[in-house]
């Protein structure tokens, strides 16, 4: 979550957990289904890799999503499996090269999927450009929701408005996260094999194993890691 902060350039997690997030989403809504390649895979698929897919089947799909990353940038990969194309969504802009390319891979990953790439194309659709070093994650993400959502894909681009859609990103992972009001905020676990004693941080109010935070004493004010003055 602090990689989604200003300035910051987004990780792999952020990235793919967003992507599940809409989605799921668009799922819920529509009968064609969508299904994200994690950025992992899709940046091994860029390379010129075969990443492990074998369970998918790309026509059991009507939208197949993909944003992979080459020397520290993100860039937004779409198949439309039914309609035989693709689509190359760059941040900084497209060139014929990156466009030739992404036909490449994807007509190669359709074929050792069995599927018909006869006449298959590639091409690009108009969008804003990232205006800074860093947004490029954050415009990817942008590019699929709008994407998925079926709509033109634009949407303001000053300062404010990236850290706006930085912040929208965020609240949107939070909200979709699991309940861990039941777990451990030091070891990640709702168990303890050790000690089955917690303790209350008094300021953030969050729950710890007595044992994880050292055991302090607990008819003291206690602080944890995240609070100390």
């Amino acid at each position: 979550m602090n990689k989604i902060g200003p300035d910051m350039e987004l990780e792999s997690q952020s990235i793919n957990a967003f992507l599940a997030v809409i989605v799921k989403e668009y799922n819920s809504k529509n009968t064609g289904q969508a299904v994200f390649i994690d950025s992992f895979a899709m940046t091994a698929m860029w390379q010129g890799k075969s990443p492990r897919l074998k369970k998918m089947n790309p026509m059991n799909y009507e939208i197949i999503l993909g944003i992979n990353n080459q020397h520290h940038h993100w860039t937004l990969v779409v198949i439309y499996p039914q309609d035989k194309k693709s689509l190359f969504l760059n941040p900084l802009g497209e060139s014929k090269q990156d466009i030739q390319k992404c036909l490449q891979i994807t007509r190669a990953f359709m074929r050792k999927k069995g599927c018909n790439v006869s006449r298959w194309t590639c091409d690009t659709v108009k969008h804003p450009k990232q205006q800074d070093s860093s947004s490029c994650g954050g415009f990817s993400l942008k590019f699929a929701e709008k994407i998925l959502s079926k709509e033109v894909v634009d949407f303001p681009v000053s300062r404010e408005a990236v850290h706006s859609m930085r912040l929208e990103i965020a609240v949107r992972l939070i909200l979709n996260s699991e309940d861990l009001k039941d777990l451990c905020h030091f070891c990640g676990e709702m168990e303890s094999d050790t000690d089955v004693n917690w303790i209350q941080c008094d300021v953030c109010l969050r729950w710890f194993h007595h044992a994880c935070v050292g055991s302090p004493p607990t008819e003291k004010t206690y602080h944890c890691f995240a609070c100390l003055p």
